[in-house]
């Protein structure tokens, strides 16, 4: 365990403790591959557990959790209660990218520990709010916002780590929702859970179990099979088919105009856009709509003026889509 107590030392830079740490201190050590121990050269746990003891100032201390290397955070905040505390309410106060950053290499243990007392907390809130508790969401939390920063990679291996290490398979399942649909597909792989842990995870979601084909429609054979000797849920994904059928139609389409986009890297043109849907059923078009506007490839103007002309095909349909293509020139 490092020693906190020191209030002489200064840093690489020669940053004193009750100095606020330079803006490019994080990168320069980023990039320097032969430091074998950081805490030789950054004395940012220094800095923040002097802001523990009441010895430093809040921009000092917050300029150190920011600067400061990863395995420096996760080192301070496995110390004890406070330390662990002063890293939670950073986390909830700072910019979730910059969060984020820091929390793809912190240990699972700490990750854990940051987000079981959120967690809990999150839970007692809405159980005393009740029906009028507006965040159905963990992660609709501001404060539980840089999670979506965090690579999903990583997000898939503290999954695992909560189901096997800690068997807390409610806490684990609510990362399920922020997960793509790419990575749900392909979810056993990625975290490597054996079936009962997975029929776990899965059951954790309560009712939201049902959602996930819908998010994921690859995903859906799979679930039919872990779920094969439990009637009840078998019964009811097995009734959704056709409904999961037509979200992967809906996917298919989508996911081939976002490749397009990502290959040609140019804005989708509503006249594009137009010809490759043209023909399709309406609602199935209005859904594909949906899913691009979601996703930003387009505005909601150019949505409705698109709706309008699948719909219609009328004259003031038509004039509507020849401003928004000499708006894009």
């Amino acid at each position: 365990m490092p020693n906190y107590s020191s209030t002489n030392r200064t840093c690489f830079l020669g940053t004193g403790i009750h100095e606020v740490c330079p803006s490019n201190c994080k990168t320069v050590l980023g990039e320097n591959k032969w430091i074998a121990n950081i805490e030789s050269v950054c004395i940012a746990g220094l800095k923040l557990n002097e802001f523990v003891e009441g010895n430093n100032t809040f921009t000092v201390t917050i300029s150190a959790f920011l600067q400061a290397q990863p395995e420096i955070i996760d080192l301070f905040a496995g110390k004890n209660a406070s330390t662990q505390d002063l890293v939670r309410y950073f986390t909830s106060i700072c910019e979730p990218e910059e969060v984020g950053s820091i929390a793809e290499r912190l240990s699972n243990e700490i990750l854990f520990r940051l987000l079981d007392i959120d967690f809990q907390n999150f839970q007692n809130i809405k159980s005393m709010l009740g029906r009028k508790n507006q965040v159905a969401n963990y992660f609709d939390l501001k404060s539980s916002r840089f999670w979506k920063f965090i690579s999903q990679e990583r997000i898939c291996k503290l999954i695992a780590y909560l189901t096997k290490e800690k068997s807390l398979y409610v806490l684990a399942a609510q990362f399920l929702v922020i997960l793509s649909p790419e990575v749900i597909s392909k979810f056993n792989e990625m975290t490597e859970l054996n079936e009962e842990e997975e029929r776990n995870l899965f059951l954790a979601l309560e009712d939201n179990i049902y959602t996930i084909p819908l998010v994921s429609p690859k995903i859906y054979g799979h679930m039919l099979e872990i779920f094969r000797d439990n009637l009840e849920i078998f019964f009811i994904l097995d009734t959704m088919g056709p409904l999961v059928k037509r979200r992967e139609e809906i996917e298919d389409i989508s996911q081939s105009f976002l490749k397009y986009q990502k290959k040609t890297n140019q804005k989708l043109s509503i006249q594009w856009i137009y010809s490759e849907l043209f023909g399709l059923e309406y609602e199935l078009v209005v859904e594909v709509l949906s899913v691009l506007a979601e996703n930003q490839y387009i505005t909601l103007s150019e949505k409705s003026t698109l709706q309008n002309l699948l719909k219609n095909g009328n004259l003031e349909s038509l004039s509507k889509i020849k401003l928004e293509i000499l708006n894009q020139s």
